[in-house]
């Protein structure tokens, strides 16, 4: 049987505007071309309530969320059943934004209630296998340390338990799409594709493509602030948002 992976996007953007969508796209590109057989859910286009803290999960309806949604009827079914499920999420103040997070949160039926020690670490035991894991993310800002605190979360709940098969960040992907970086974009493409064949078929990331997808783009510090920054007087002056600035730059916008 070929790989199940679930591929959650929780970007609220849409088309190019989303360079979370546009990086997970080639991921999953790379997947499927290795074998796998991966669903992509727009969590936009989902109702998942936030968890309330009452462990009915726990005690009630063991297993099984309070909440009627489409957490607890769709995707929390699909998550148990896929063999990789992937995290895509833009950064928001240097973490996974609340969409993500909630689903996350909501997946707390895959664990029992009761305290064990690991390693010197407390822990609950799960209740059903848990997927293993793949975190992508991207960022405005240049320097690729702003995915530090993301990451030390990601190792600190998923690094202990053989868990996370890959990480993927990307800073700096506002301007991917920019016709002036194109061979430098492809370049990344490529080996985020080349990422999502490794971690179905090795079930991980090796250094140099991990590499090849952080490399830096060639740019001044100070020309990118320039043109940051020439954006968003536009936007000021004009009253308007940067999608609403590029399509009318563009006469249009997908």
């Amino acid at each position: 049987m070929p790989m199940k992976i679930l591929a959650l996007n929780s970007s609220p953007r849409t088309g190019s505007q989303s360079k979370t969508e546009l990086m997970l796209n080639h991921l999953v590109k790379g997947m499927r071309e290795a074998g796998a057989d991966v669903e992509v859910v727009n969590l936009r286009e989902k109702k998942v309530n936030n968890c309330i803290g009452c462990f009915t999960c726990w005690t009630k309806t063991p297993g099984k969320c309070i909440h009627k949604d489409d957490m607890t009827d769709e995707l929390y079914p699909k998550w148990l059943r896929a063999d990789i499920v992937v995290y895509a999420t833009p950064l928001y103040h240097f973490t996974m934004n609340a969409t993500m997070k909630a689903f996350i949160e909501r997946t707390l039926p895959v664990a029992e209630p009761f305290f064990r020690e690991h390693g010197g670490r407390t822990y609950h035991p799960l209740r059903y296998r848990h997927p293993k894991v793949c975190f992508l993310s991207v960022a405005g800002f240049p320097e690729p340390e702003v995915f530090n605190q993301l990451s030390a979360w990601v190792n600190f709940v998923y690094g202990q338990h053989e868990i996370l098969v890959g990480e993927i960040y990307r800073p700096l992907a506002e301007i991917l799409d920019l016709p002036f970086f194109k061979e430098k974009a492809e370049e990344i493409y490529r080996a985020t594709e080349e990422a999502g064949k490794e971690i179905v078929q090795n079930t991980k990331i090796s250094p140099e493509t991990t590499e090849k997808i952080t490399q830096p783009i060639v740019m001044d510090k100070k020309d990118f602030y320039e043109m940051g920054n020439k954006m968003w007087e536009a936007c000021i002056d004009k009253g308007v948002t940067p999608k609403e600035l590029l399509a009318e730059l563009k006469g249009g916008i997908e």
